[in-house]
């Protein structure tokens, strides 16, 4: 377990940084964006690595995925994250003690037709 003594000063006791504070407080170096551009072909040498690797047949299903994923996030965006506290099926519920048999399977009651 983590003592607070052993954490490092941009964190909190929880763990977290603090606000304002980050793990790589110099950020990305600068012009290595630009590097990587010019490096690149403006970043076309990276797309044609991944696109062949999505239509490598022999690769893995999951590199195709990530590969997939790398271009469609990138192409068009991640998408949101969406919360709704109102979707169906997601909320309070109730479990009843003694709603099953013995065996452990549940009681379905028979159909109001056949009572």
């Amino acid at each position: 377990m983590t003592t607070h003594s052993n954490l490092p000063q941009n964190r909190d006791r929880t763990g977290r940084f603090l606000a304002g504070q980050s793990g790589n407080p110099r950020g990305r170096p600068k012009g290595f964006r630009a590097y990587i551009k010019e490096s690149t072909a403006e970043g076309n040498e990276l797309v044609d690595v991944v696109l062949g690797v999505l239509r490598d047949q022999t690769a893995s299903n999951r590199a195709r995925m990530e590969a997939a994923t790398w271009l469609a996030d990138r192409g068009f965006g991640k998408p949101a994250a969406v919360r709704d506290d109102d979707v169906p099926g997601i909320g309070d519920f109730t479990i009843v003690i003694g709603d099953h048999q013995d065996d452990g399977n549940p009681i379905i009651p028979a159909p109001s037709w056949e009572a």
